[in-house]
């Protein structure tokens, strides 16, 4: 049986074609949601087996610039 994951890409779309690989290879099907592209979340994580949120592109020094800024 096959494992549902919901791939969470928050900021900037980095290059994840390997990560996507390895996990489609240990049986994982994919279900991709990009943040900054506003595509939507599930409305219910009920189905899901496993979430992945990659980080964004900020680090801590760019609070000063972005305050309380949502990515």
């Amino acid at each position: 049986m096959r494992k549902r994951l919901v791939f969470v890409q928050r900021g900037k779309a980095e290059d994840t074609k390997a990560l996507e690989d390895a996990l489609k290879g240990h049986g994982w099907d994919l279900e991709t949601v990009v943040l900054s592209k506003d595509e939507p979340l599930p409305r219910s994580f009920e189905n899901i087996d496993g979430l992945l949120i990659t980080g964004s592109d900020l680090n801590v020094y760019d609070q000063s610039v972005t305050p309380l800024a949502v990515y």
